[in-house]
């Protein structure tokens, strides 16, 4: 296995901006954060649902227009395009007796659900990079990356000991403490590297400072700063 760096890990540039070319993808992947962003705005459940669907379906007709990106991060466009969607629609659903508050709520939303937005968006994030994890355990006949850490996860209290007794029964071979522990190391270090991967993908120019800063911004760097 090839070592990784901070070169490796954030500092490859890429080229383009490779979800655009498939955004019904892209965003059926942070659908969950859509929904309960829209959920956040609008506080009526049968607007928010209208409003995610319409959303949703604007994306599968248009696609996106990468040239209103703001400051090269998709989540913020992604946002932005959401709130422009649930405005139009409260227009046209209720034009007269629309209350201009909610409108000004809209156009600038409340801390709560800038909040909920980041927060679902970071789970949606680390699910994918479980997954892909999981993928990569599976393609790989030399490593239980997905199996050890998410054990380790489940009970970071336990000795090295002990995990690697469950890991021996799980695997049906025997492994010693330290053999889960290099396991452990290379699972983590897998783990950042797909974390720094995925972010780079809902990045237009992703450079070293902006990924680390997106990194930041989500309440990533936990995950990957031992590695950088």
């Amino acid at each position: 296995m090839s070592e990784v760096t901070p070169e490796s890990m954030l500092e490859e540039i890429s080229t383009c901006w490779p979800m655009i070319h498939n955004p019904v993808q892209f965003v059926m992947k942070y659908a969950r954060a859509i929904q309960k962003y829209v959920a956040a705005l609008v506080r009526d459940s049968h607007d928010a649902e209208e409003v995610a669907q319409e959303f949703l379906m604007r994306v599968f007709d248009k696609g996106f227009c990468p040239q209103n990106v703001v400051r090269g991060r998709f989540r913020d466009y992604l946002k932005s395009s959401v709130r422009y969607v649930a405005i139009s629609h409260l227009r046209k659903r209720r034009p007269v007796a629309l209350d201009e508050e909610l409108l000004a709520t809209l156009a600038q939303p409340e801390i709560d659900a800038d909040q909920a937005w980041a927060h679902e968006w970071r789970n949606c994030l680390l699910e994918r990079v479980w997954q892909a994890l999981e993928l990569h355990q599976q393609q790989a006949d030399d490593n239980s990356f997905h199996t050890v850490l998410r054990q380790f996860t489940d009970d970071p209290q336990a000795g090295s000991e002990t995990h690697a007794a469950r890991l021996s029964e799980r695997l049906g071979r025997p492994v010693n403490a330290a053999a889960f522990r290099q396991q452990l190391h290379r699972a983590r270090r897998q783990f950042a590297k797909l974390i720094v991967a995925e972010v780079r993908q809902t990045l237009q120019n992703p450079t070293a400072a902006l990924v680390e800063q997106e990194l930041i911004d989500l309440d990533l760097m936990p995950y990957v700063r031992e590695f950088l």
